[in-house]
This record gives structure tokens, sequence and C-alpha cells, in this order.
């Protein structure tokens, strides 16, 4: 793991906006060899799409046994493509230990995404902020941090579990840059300065700051999120296994970035109107057109007016315009610039941003 670490790290230069989280729709599953045929294609595909209901939509907890019945019934039908494969892993069968057959399945993305709305679940794209997760554990009273450069069991962990939810992680290094910014006592202490100015050199979509320790017995997970813009939210949990309570706020983690980014389905679809400035020339406005048009949000996108480089869109929304604007930031496409900054309000219905993407013309 501690290479997996390092080779996504490498990516930090790129980021400070969104990443495209591939494989949504697919699930890699393993069953016990001894299942007939139709048993084993059964059991994998109904596992296959629990995994991928609650990573499409981000919220684990709201799937209730009904709506999990319901994707049983209908699984098979959904299924794009499946191959399997023999792997040296045992699974647990009826009898203990016994070999596995690994399945991957792959679904359509038009029925996941109509069943998830149909009962009214969330859909989150493939465009997912960027999380920097900073870690430091308690181990018998001696504090620890850490990233790449010295990756623990507890991280590894969390990176597995992470991509399960289509959360992309990254760890910083905890070099000596790092440790000058960011002490051990300060990220204990969830000083929220300390860890931003830290957080600067990688700068990813938002940060996640956690800790480890135990109490009783059981293992504690305490962590915070730090969102641009918004205030800090705290998520722990208390388990039995440290994995268990990692798990646990990796599913509430999900929950609190689908309920501010995943489209949902309404009634009647939000209508928003929507300027942009620096659009002055065809390759501009296709790139405007194609990214709007792009986002899961987004039911309908027309265009309304072209004056001198300011274009108008009104747009039908599934969400609110505060989603719209929370999905625009996660790109560099569009920015609202400080001459345009005052006359950007969501909870109005009218945003207004400055084109700074591909194709763009410097006058």
């Amino acid at each position: 793991m501690k290479r997996i670490v390092c080779l996504w790290l490498l990516m930090l230069s790129s980021l400070g906006h969104a990443v495209q989280v591939s494989n949504l729709y697919s699930a890699v599953v393993q069953v016990p060899a001894s299942l007939d045929d139709r048993q084993l294609l059964n059991r994998a595909f109904n596992e296959a799409i629990d995994d991928v209901l609650a990573r499409v939509s981000g919220q684990q907890q709201d799937i209730s046994s009904r709506v999990t019945q319901k994707a049983h019934q209908s699984a098979a039908s959904w299924v794009a493509q499946h191959s399997v494969q023999d792997v040296i892993d045992t699974i647990e069968g009826a009898d203990g230990p016994e070999a596995a057959k690994e399945i991957n399945v792959t679904f359509y993305k038009e029925s996941v995404d109509s069943f998830l709305y149909d009962n009214d679940l969330p859909v989150w794209g493939e465009n997912r902020p960027s999380i920097l997760v900073w870690l430091i554990e308690d181990q018998s009273g001696q504090r620890q941090m850490f990233g790449a450069n010295q990756p623990s069991s507890a991280l590894s962990k969390l990176f597995d579990d992470a991509k399960h939810f289509g959360l992309p992680v990254y760890a910083p290094l905890v070099d000596a840059t790092d440790r000058q910014t960011l002490s051990s006592s300060a990220l204990w202490g969830f000083f929220e300065e300390d860890i931003l100015a830290a957080s600067q050199r990688y700068q990813t979509d938002v940060v996640l700051a956690i800790r480890l320790s135990e109490y009783r017995g059981e293992a504690v997970v305490e962590s915070m999120l730090l969102t641009p813009n918004q205030s800090s939210r705290l998520i722990s949990a208390t388990k039995p296994t440290q994995q268990e309570a990692v798990e646990e706020v990796l599913v509430r983690l999900a929950a609190l970035l689908s309920d501010r980014y995943a489209s949902i389905k309404t009634l009647t679809p939000q209508e928003m109107y929507v300027q942009v400035d620096g659009v002055r020339n065809y390759t501009a406005m296709s790139t405007l057109r194609q990214y709007i048009s792009s986002m899961g949000i987004v039911k309908q996108v027309q265009l309304k007016s072209i004056v001198e480089g300011q274009v108008g869109l009104d747009i039908l929304l599934n969400g609110t315009p505060e989603k719209f604007a929370n999905t625009v930031a996660l790109n560099s496409v569009l920015s609202s610039s400080l001459q345009t900054a005052g006359m950007t309000d969501p909870l109005l219905n009218s945003l207004h941003y400055q084109y700074t993407g591909k194709g763009k013309i410097n006058d």
C-alpha cells in the first residue's frame, strides 16, 4: 500500500480541483467456488450492486433493506458485462474456508441512476472532490503522524475503504516541511489554521484530519472535515475494532460530500440563470456548453443570449443552485472573479462567472 500512497501523491501537483473517479458502476466480489453457476452469479450480482449503489449515491445509511431487495430482483438485468476467474484466495463457505472465484461486474449507468432516482436517492457523479488526509495515531501514549513517507496499516486500510466509497483520498508526505508547519500536538488538537497552512502545498479540494486512539478497549476514530467557505465538520465513531470505526467515519464522510455535490430527483426541476463573461470564440463556447451539460446536476441547458463575449444560459437543475455552485468550484473552467463575486447568489437562482477554461483568448 505504500507504493499506492506514493503513486497517488505524485498526482497532487495537478490537483486543486475535482478528480474523475472511474469505475463507479463496477465492482469486484469474491464468492465460494462450490456454488453452481446460477447461484454464483446471483450472489455476485447482488453483492456487486450493493457496492455500486452505496458508491454512486454516497448514502449507504439511507439504502433500506426494502430498496436493497428491489435492487437484487433487477440486478441481473442491469449487468453490462461480467467476468469470472479463479483466485488463490479462500472465502468463508457453508462448511468453513473454501476456494473462491472472483467476479468483475459492470452495470449500466442509466439503470443504476434511474433506480436511485426512483427510490429518492441521490446520484453522485464521477466528478468528486480530492481529499487530503492527515492521520495521527495514539499508540500507548505515543502520538505519531503517518503519511506517504511513513505509512501505517491504519492509513493503508483507510485508503482501501475510501476507494470502495469512491472517495479520492491522498496522503501528505509528512516530511520536514510538513512537520515544521504542522506539529503532532496541533494535528491531535485539530488546530484548523495549522492544518490548513500545512495543506496549502497539496492543493486538494478538502482536508480531513483524523486521530486514532483507544478507550476502554474500543477503537476511537475522530475526524474533522475542512471545506472552503464552510464551517468545519466533526465526524467520530467508537467501535470494537479500528477497521469498523474507520469504515463508519468514511460512510458518514461520503454522505456529507454527497449532500453537497450529488444530484437529486425533483418533481419540478429548479430554474437558474447563469451569466458567463469572457467567452470570446467558438471553442470557448463549445467547451462551456459541453462542461455544463456534463454535470450530473444539470438536466437541461439552453442558450439565452450572446453579447460581446458575455453568454447567458437558462438551466434546469436536478438539485439546488447551491449544489451547482459547489460543483462548479471543483473545476477550473469557470470562476467567480472579484468583479463578479458580488453578483453571484445561488439563493437568488442567479450566478455570474468568468470563463477561464480551454478556448479563452486573452485580449
